[in-house]
């Protein structure tokens, strides 16, 4: 029982609260805004809102729309530059979790100095600038995580920015109006993401009494309402519980950790360019059923949560919640791995042996093998 807990971040959530963000950021002083997005918001009519918003209280604003799906530490310390010129004393992060995470990783160097490489799973000298974060995915949780993953172009690998204390976002604003408009598989893969943080966090090693709570509350938000919104795009509270499941799964994982779906999720992802959420999702269940006798009673618990009434043993119980999310998925009828292109058979071995080298393995519920990870890509590859 010896643990922290740790959550800085105030959360607003309400559906038209993008009007706020002027006041919101007239609160932290300040006086000039890099809005950091993805190539999508330039010049849209949420982009007009935030800039329109900000003007009326007299605060600056600049946009910086270099954001890919990975993001790039090149791109980070260009983003830097335009920071800089601007005299930016304020990051506002719109999009998914790779805006979000690439507005830290531009709030950390410039108040830290320095290229991406250089914290690479170091703690920060100082605080990041203040940041405000406008998810408009319900999928990474990073409006509330103080960690920021960024490609190393140089190595071809993930690294991370992490700090408790200096690399935590300010405010996260969720404004359920801004995902309407998703397609469904945008949906999909990245709710799913907010399934697979809030199951790892809940079975992973380093768990905890109060991650555990925010974790399951986070399954059955997704549960009940991840196929509402995948239905109907403009179901306004089936996507307002999707952001709220996205953030409290992210404060959980934070406390907590995440594991060997993520481990290979992170490896696959440094070689080929597939969306994030999509890979956990696909990962997930071949990783669950390597995992599952780890811990009966656990896997057991997520099984209710998804709605399955307790069998006669907690064996049965943990299958059926399997057999609940392989239906889950399968409905969102996503892609296989090898339907996605460009990963090879040949790859696996090589993959896996990285995904040995990845930290979060070291957490996961059962130790894991090359051999358990190649079993799992094979799977998924196939499903």
């Amino acid at each position: 029982m010896n643990f922290q807990f740790n959550h800085q971040t105030r959360i607003i959530s309400g559906a038209g609260e993008l009007d706020n963000v002027g006041s919101l950021a007239k609160t932290l002083s300040a006086t000039s805004a890099l809005i950091v997005c993805d190539p999508f918001f330039k010049d849209s009519s949420v982009m007009n809102r935030i800039q329109k918003s900000l003007n009326t209280l007299e605060i600056k604003s600049q946009e910086y729309a270099d954001v890919q799906p990975n993001p790039r530490d090149y791109d980070c310390e260009n983003g830097v530059k335009v920071a800089q010129a601007h005299k930016v004393n304020l990051i506002i992060a719109l999009g998914g979790g790779s805006a979000m995470d690439e507005g830290k990783a531009i709030g950390a160097l410039m108040t830290n100095g320095g290229k991406c490489s250089d914290w690479d799973a170091k703690p920060l000298n100082k605080p990041m600038l203040p940041m405000i974060c406008i998810p408009t995915t319900a999928g990474t949780g990073s409006e509330v995580t103080f960690c920021a993953v960024i490609d190393d172009t140089q190595r071809h690998f993930k690294m991370a920015f992490q700090d408790e204390v200096n690399l935590i976002p300010t405010i996260a604003l969720l404004d359920p109006e801004l995902t309407v408009t998703l397609p469904a598989k945008a949906t999909a893969g990245p709710g799913m993401d907010v399934m697979t943080h809030a199951i790892e966090a809940y079975t992973c090693k380093v768990h905890n009494p109060i991650s555990d709570a925010l974790a399951l509350q986070a399954i059955r938000l997704v549960y009940e309402n991840l196929p509402k919104a995948f239905k109907n795009p403009k179901d306004i509270n089936a996507r307002e519980n999707m952001l709220v499941a996205s953030s409290i799964a992210g404060m959980a994982f934070i406390n907590a950790n995440v594991g060997s779906v993520h481990a290979l999720s992170e490896t696959i992802g440094a070689l080929h360019d597939f969306p994030h959420g999509l890979v956990n999702a696909l990962l997930l269940v071949p990783t669950i059923e390597y995992n599952l006798d780890s811990n009966w009673k656990r896997f057991s618990d997520i099984a209710q949560a998804l709605g399955v009434t307790p069998l006669d043993s907690v064996e049965e119980t943990a299958h059926a919640g399997v057999s609940v999310l392989k239906k889950l998925i399968s409905s969102f009828d996503l892609p296989n791995l090898q339907e996605l292109g460009g990963l090879h058979t040949n790859e696996f071995s090589d993959i896996s042996k990285k995904a040995m080298q990845n930290d979060l393995t070291l957490d996961n519920s059962k130790t894991m093998t090359a051999s358990a990870y190649k079993e799992i890509i094979e799977k998924a590859y196939s499903l």
